[in-house]
């Protein structure tokens, strides 16, 4: 039975490692798709970096705006404080005369 050993040393050398030399259509349409697909992914994190960026931009100006309101806002309430404690001073003055 010659037929047997061939088909033994045929199954023999598939098991092995092998490098084909051509490539097919499908690896070419795996790879662009790959490759389109990262390029998509990598302009949508680049769309969602500008737009936080543009958020945090937005906050900042508001956080500043926020606060020098509230310097101002602080500022009037001490000057109205010293007014106030102005007049008491004032009436207690009278008042003792």
């Amino acid at each position: 039975m010659p037929g047997g050993n061939v088909d033994t040393a045929e199954t023999s050398d598939r098991r092995h490692w092998h490098v084909d030399k051509s490539v097919s259509v499908g690896h070419i349409l795996t790879t662009l798709l790959i490759a389109v697909s990262a390029f998509s992914w990598g302009s949508a994190v680049d769309q969602r970096v500008a737009s936080n960026a543009q958020a945090i931009q937005y906050l900042s100006e508001s956080i500043n705006d926020t606060n020098s309101r509230f310097d101002t806002y602080r500022s009037d309430i001490r000057q109205d404080l010293r007014d106030i404690n102005a007049k008491l001073d004032r009436i207690i003055e009278s008042q003792g005369q």
